[in-house]
């Protein structure tokens, strides 16, 4: 079975993952980084938090580019990275990952996106799927917000408290 430090390195970056899509979908990840550079839309605290990151954390990404919640999700993961340093992105194919991560994280399907968080030493400490857990309980009342990129702090937080509760084990 493949690592996930190789699946890491086989991984694509943002910007060639984001090359495979139509226009109407590249376009949509440029709306959202457009937003994302609005001020506000993410809060100063939520910017404090992850300026406090001080381990390494690698997301191991499955995604599509034709998929809504990987267009905005991972477009967040993307802010990320480069806000932070320690914290690195790497997409894999859903099918790579029907392969390499369904047995062994006990899935019976991959969700996009499926985000393995990884610390350090390669070792996962944590996931996300699919969607924020504010959107995926508030339903179809929040998906036209949602869709509207007024969701994307809701990413940041779940994520930034994988890496809190990580770095408090230590």
């Amino acid at each position: 079975m493949t690592s996930y430090k190789e699946l890491l390195d086989i991984g694509e970056d943002f910007e060639s993952f984001v090359g495979h899509g139509l226009p109407a979908e590249i376009s949509a990840i440029r709306t959202l980084q457009a937003r994302l550079a609005e001020p506000e839309v993410i809060s100063a605290v939520s910017q404090q938090r992850l300026g406090a990151v001080r381990r390494r954390y690698h997301l191991l990404v499955a995604g599509e580019m034709w998929c809504p919640d990987c267009q905005i999700n991972i477009t967040v993961m993307d802010y990320l990275q480069r806000s932070q340093p320690n914290i690195d992105l790497a997409i894999i194919t859903r099918g790579r990952a029907e392969n390499q991560l369904e047995q062994r994280l006990t899935l019976e399907r991959i969700p996009i996106p499926l985000v393995v968080v990884l610390d350090e030493q390669f070792q996962p400490v944590g996931r996300f799927v699919e969607q924020p857990q504010q959107v995926a309980l508030g339903g179809d009342a929040v998906k036209p917000d949602y869709r509207a990129g007024k969701y994307l702090e809701s990413t940041v937080q779940e994520l930034l408290d994988i890496f809190e509760a990580c770095q408090a084990q230590t």
